[in-house]
């Protein structure tokens, strides 16, 4: 009976880990060859930049090790090549990454679905090793399915990475709390740094050492040395992932800075600007559309049940090595799952920009909770197993329901790719084309790169020596690319061909007609004039001067609307990287002509000219 058991709880891991993987792997080349998530270039730039030797990234807003770990991954991928006949030189790895980013997008990519499915895999250990294997099964299975979980493992960014090394670390203090072994905590502090230097709010991973450490230490098995030496780890763990935070301290003093006073002390219009907005924002959105509200309320259940009704019919003895959990396991697993949990929530309550992916680290913890609640209601169910375990698949189907909802929307063209398929079709080559932020890709002229290259533009990264080889590289292939439009970028790019911020509706307006902006390509991701997308009237002055100008001097010619009802988990536009509405503009009426004809326009030339004489020397381009 005991081994029918152990094959039926393997085969139903298998299985699990199964559906995660392929839920997670669905989807993963959405929006591919564009680069339609701005976040994940955060990472993949600076990985490629490493190639030129110099392995300081020189831009901490994010710690390093996806970083490296991503420059490793891209290494096997030019040795692959090289081998294959594909590269003779990185020199063409390069090129490759310039001319077609897919391969390169997508490995980072598989490196978060991989980590998402490795989580939920560490989560039932957590969970079997703390209640048991119905509690660990069950976590598991609803990690698999979660829809942030989900929706964060296909994107090329540190959450699902960090949240790895994070749970990890939570349930190296675990073992350390059930066996008795101080030893396990230096482990547990070493990944809680790791998690930290893949992305600085998983170190609060840091907060299950020190419940383990406060266990032991109450239990005398640990002394004051192995205390200084666990409490050392995490630093350690730290500076392993992000070595250049003590070599280059300078440079990450200042982009520590600059990151946590951004999502501090932000006051963009569109996030929320209190703490009791806040608050509303993470459980009506983020646990309520994210973690899914049985599944949140079961996770409540279980961190207010007494220890008595934790893990049910526990034994003070362990029955083998893992198989049954101990007194002491639960109550440390217990101890670990809330005080984590908590921790992650005060965090996130305390920042301005409050944003979904931040919570992403307790999504693990927040399933062993579920997962224990759910079988507290169902402890005197023993005799029928069966209603249990239909209960157990109706909260998963739930939580899987949204889950299945995104990864089909992403098989759709975005509403950018649509765009910018328009946009080549029926806007003549060489056209003054403005694009606003998170709006479709359009291919700028060579003179424009050249006038980039020549600014020393931070677009493709913040260091010197690659971004001029990169950016020699997309001249040419920039060249061979068609169509070719004069693009400005509204709020992003460089100074020579840069408008307004979008919050500055009359500059902008002034820009679009000393430019000879012909179109105007406008995203309700970025516009904080949202309204135009069919809401109510504008809440700011800046925005109802703008819609004025709009209306009088620009006529509609289209709109790309989402058609996939795409689960969203943050407030109005929000962090959704999918699919925001794309409305195009014709400028038909001018305030003043501009300075020659709508093809050219002689004093941006020159200006550009003047840009370029005075950069870096010739053979630099």
């Amino acid at each position: 009976m005991k081994q029918d058991s152990t094959r039926y709880a393997t085969l139903t891991l298998v299985a699990i880990l199964l559906g995660a993987a392929v839920i997670r792997a669905w989807g993963l080349d959405w929006g591919l060859p564009f680069p339609y998530h701005p976040d994940e270039g955060s990472i993949l730039f600076h990985s490629l930049g490493f190639g030129t030797g110099d392995l300081n990234p020189h831009w901490f807003r994010w710690p390093s090790l996806m970083m490296y770990v991503m420059f490793g991954s891209y290494g096997a991928l030019y040795v692959v090549g090289k081998l294959a006949g594909l590269y003779s030189a990185p020199a063409g790895l390069v090129r490759h990454y310039v001319s077609d980013l897919s391969w390169f997008w997508y490995m980072g990519r598989v490196l978060s679905a991989a980590a998402g499915v490795a989580t939920v895999w560490v989560t039932y250990v957590f969970g079997r090793r703390s209640y048991g294997k119905a509690v660990g099964l069950t976590a598991a299975a609803v990690l698999a399915v979660m829809y942030l979980h989900v929706r964060d493992s296909h994107y090329a960014t540190p959450d699902v990475f960090s949240t790895l090394l994070a749970t990890l670390s939570l349930l190296a203090a675990l073992t350390a709390v059930s066996r008795g072994r101080a030893g396990r905590l230096i482990l547990s502090a070493l990944l809680a740094g790791l998690a930290a230097s893949a992305k600085y709010p998983a170190g609060i991973a840091a907060v299950g050492t020190l419940v383990g450490l406060v266990i032991l230490w109450r239990r005398g098995r640990v002394g004051v040395v192995q205390t200084l030496v666990i409490l050392l780890a995490v630093p350690v763990g730290f500076l392993i992932g992000t070595p250049y935070a003590l070599f280059a301290r300078e440079e990450f003093t200042r982009d520590v800075i600059r990151q946590f006073t951004m999502v501090s002390t932000s006051g963009v219009a569109q996030e929320p600007t209190s703490f009791a907005a806040g608050l509303g924002e993470i459980a009506l959105r983020t646990f309520g559309r994210g973690v899914g509200w049985p599944v949140t309320i079961l996770a409540i259940l279980g961190a207010a049940l007494p220890m008595s009704l934790w893990g049910g019919a526990l034994r003070r003895r362990s029955m083998g090595k893992h198989d049954s959990p101990t007194l002491a396991g639960a109550s440390g697993g217990r101890a670990i799952a809330i005080w984590y949990t908590v921790a992650v929530l005060i965090f996130t309550s305390l920042l301005t920009v409050k944003r979904a992916t931040y919570l992403t680290p307790a999504l693990p913890m927040i399933a062993v909770l579920a997962a224990v609640g759910l079988r507290a209601v169902f402890a005197r169910m023993t005799t029928r197993p069966y209603r249990a375990l239909a209960a157990t698949a109706l909260v998963v189907a739930a939580g899987a329901y949204p889950s299945v909802r995104f990864v089909s929307a992403l098989g759709t063209p975005d509403t950018r790719t649509r765009a910018l398929e328009w946009i080549a079709q029926e806007v003549a080559p060489g056209t003054r084309v403005a694009v606003e932020d998170y709006g479709p890709v359009l291919n700028p002229t060579v003179r424009q790169l050249e006038t980039e290259l020549a600014l020393g533009s931070t677009a493709v990264g913040s260091w010197e020596g690659p971004k001029r080889d990169l950016n020699r590289i997309r001249m040419s292939v920039g060249a061979e690319r068609r169509p070719q439009h004069e693009v400005y970028r509204i709020g992003w790019g460089t100074e020579a061909f840069k408008l307004p911020n979008t919050l500055e509706p009359s500059r902008l307006a002034s820009a679009v007609d000393s430019l000879g902006i012909e179109y105007l390509v406008l995203s309700s991701k970025a516009a904080p004039w949202r309204p135009m997308m069919g809401a109510a009237a504008p809440r700011n002055p800046a925005g109802q001067e703008f819609l004025d100008w709009l209306g009088e001097y620009c006529v509609p010619v289209t709109i790309f609307a989402d058609e996939t009802a795409m689960p969203a988990i943050d407030r109005g536009r929000g962090r959704s990287f999918h699919n925001p509405a794309i409305h195009v503009y014709r400028v038909v009426r001018r305030a003043a002509e501009p300075a020659g004809e709508s093809a050219g326009n002689p004093a941006v030339d020159t200006a550009n000219d003047s840009a370029i004489d005075a950069a870096t020397p010739a053979e630099e381009l």
